[in-house]
């Protein structure tokens, strides 16, 4: 592999010294500053050659595969309604002031997406993920080979490369759902060492979808959809708010949720 794994990783950082390594400590060089990391990062993001992989890009990928098939993937339908209830029910959880069990709804309603993707797209759409993933990582290590980082940015690196590792081995182990959610996290790690722009990115995606949501229903909107619209609506003025407070997480989960509710819309008119 190009990249280093997380055991040797952080051996290297104890260590201070070896042959090309990942995140090295050498004495006498300026720390990196985190504001670096995170514009290389972005540049990464950014990047048309590494094309590193998004759950939004594969959801959209997800529904012209569905419309091309006429309706005849209906367990990929069924899975992304399925997703839609719950994200709608973990809505209704917050409101109520039961965080926990919203929490557990999203997790199994982000479960029902990823199946569905696959279903939709196959494995090879896997293979090109994890491969996307693995791109990333490996350029990042290269604009961080033979520079000093923080202890903070070691240890989000290692965590990305556990995940790259961890998306490889299931991906061989025939495990395509599981090797999806562990790239797509690798992905997220790469863009999350700049909060700011991936909080950017998601408000973003986040006004696309909703526009996409209503002119799939149109005039005739169900009882259901015009509820999850409003919700998703609420919550992009709640991400736009966090931003211009600086809250860049909170504003990505924002952002996050009201993407969630809005794809629900649209691909459920999907079939």
């Amino acid at each position: 592999m190009a990249y280093r794994n997380p055991i040797m990783l952080m051996a290297l950082v104890a260590l201070g010294a070896c042959e090309q390594p990942t995140a090295p400590v050498v004495k006498d060089v300026e720390l990196l500053s985190d504001a670096a990391i995170a514009s290389f990062a972005e540049q990464i993001s950014e990047s048309s050659d590494v094309k590193l992989p998004s759950l939004d890009g594969l959801l959209r990928a997800s529904r012209k595969a569905i419309r091309a098939s006429d309706g005849d993937n209906k367990q990929a339908i069924r899975h992304f309604r399925a997703a839609h209830r719950l994200a709608s029910a973990a809505e209704d959880s917050t409101e109520a002031g039961n965080e926990e069990a919203a929490k557990k709804l999203r997790r199994r309603s982000y479960g029902h997406r990823l199946h569905g993707v696959v279903t939709a797209l196959g494995t090879e759409a896997v293979v090109g993920v994890v491969a996307g993933s693995v791109g990333g990582l490996t350029r990042l290590q290269d604009r961080l080979n033979g520079r000093e980082i923080s202890e903070r940015a070691t240890k989000r690196l290692a965590r990305i490369v556990e995940f790259v590792d961890k998306a490889q081995a299931l991906l061989t182990s025939d495990k395509p759902v599981q090797a999806l959610h562990h790239a797509l996290s690798a992905a997220d790690g790469i863009r999350h060492f700049s909060p700011r722009y991936l909080a950017r990115k998601q408000i973003g995606r986040a006004k696309n979808i909703i526009k996409q949501a209503i002119a799939a229903v149109g005039d005739a909107p169900t009882e259901e959809e015009a509820k999850s619209i409003r919700r998703a609506r609420k919550l992009l003025g709640t991400a736009h708010e966090e931003f211009q407070a600086r809250r860049y997480n909170r504003a990505h989960s924002a952002a996050h949720r009201s993407a969630r509710l809005s794809w629900g819309v649209v691909n459920g008119r999907a079939s």
